[in-house]
């Protein structure tokens, strides 16, 4: 345990690997391409935030972008699920239940998602969850707002 020097605050940074350990989600990350034909897997277009010239925006059939989650230092069978919420919490996306096995504590797992001709209604703060075992490991946010106008553009 590591002390942050504030009450309560110690982050807890105790290894796994163990018999049935549950796995860390080691990164998440939403991108607008994922390559891996040479190699290791490449975040291209790594976003924070979404900006859109209009709304609501849709994503044509077939396009979208990524999230991709990586999982480590764990073992045994378990199952992933994410889910993208709107603004006012309610499921938007929900990928299920997708189950995975780490046979070795040292060898991760990457689930990548291809979320495809998703629509926003609106500008606002979206938000991003990522389940293990049925239990939340990570939520944050993936605000959508307008494009600034281009300039010179018509107004």
């Amino acid at each position: 345990m590591l002390d942050s020097g504030m009450p309560g605050m110690g982050l807890d940074v105790s290894g796994g690997g163990g018999a049935g350990t549950r796995p860390r989600l080691q990164f998440s990350v939403p991108c607008l391409q994922v390559e891996d034909e040479k190699g290791p897997p490449s975040f291209k277009y790594v976003f924070y935030e979404m900006p859109f010239p209009e709304f609501p925006f849709a994503f044509p059939e077939g396009q979208g972008f990524f999230v991709a989650n990586g999982w480590c230092n764990g073992l045994g069978a378990h199952v992933q699920r994410m889910k993208i919420l709107d603004s006012s919490k309610k499921d938007l996306v929900d990928t299920g239940d997708q189950p995975f096995n780490l046979k070795k504590a040292e060898e991760p797992f990457m689930a990548v998602n291809f979320i495809s001709g998703m629509k926003f209604d609106g500008p606002g703060v979206y938000w991003i969850q990522i389940y293990l075992d049925n239990q939340l490991a990570l939520e944050y946010p993936l605000p959508i707002r307008n494009a600034d106008p281009q300039p010179g553009g018509a107004s």
